[in-house]
């Protein structure tokens, strides 16, 4: 399996369809996540942990990649994410409201196996579509 097919098939199995069982099948034991504004422990059980906690928040919780490239160890997704917030977020009770927003990845695969990620979404989005922010003007040329 190629590195893209790898994440193709992380993202379809464990994130989309919660699959939780084949994680340690997927990630290296001393997998790293890099999250700004997040501690997550080191292996596998990191991102069982974060999967969990979306999904937890939001049972439909689905992901699209869009595109993804890879070139030698590395593997950059653009995707998009949404969901109904029907679940506790992070503290913050279920608001019953959906979100729709944009993010990056980049993962590092060694000897089949994730080894490493660089996560980036658009949390802010999310928070304005949930309410829980003033909302987000993304439109070029719309500042004031």
């Amino acid at each position: 399996m190629t590195g893209a097919q790898l994440v193709k098939h992380i993202t379809e199995k464990v994130v989309n369809q919660g699959d939780l069982s084949i994680v340690y099948d997927l990630f290296a034991s001393d997998y790293v996540a890099h999250k700004t504004g997040m501690s997550l422990p080191r292996g596998p059980e990191a991102f069982k942990m974060s999967v969990r906690q979306w999904r937890d928040a939001f049972p439909d919780y689905r992901v699209v990649i869009e595109d993804v490239f890879e070139s030698g160890d590395l593997v950059t997704s653009r995707y998009v994410a949404e969901g109904t917030h029907l679940g506790a977020l992070m503290g913050i009770p279920p608001s019953e409201k959906g979100f729709k927003i944009t993010g990056t990845e980049v993962h590092r695969v060694a000897d089949g196996k994730v080894a490493e990620s660089w996560l980036a979404d658009d949390i802010p989005r999310l928070l304005s579509d949930l309410g829980i922010l003033a909302p987000v003007n993304t439109r070029p040329g719309q500042w004031t």
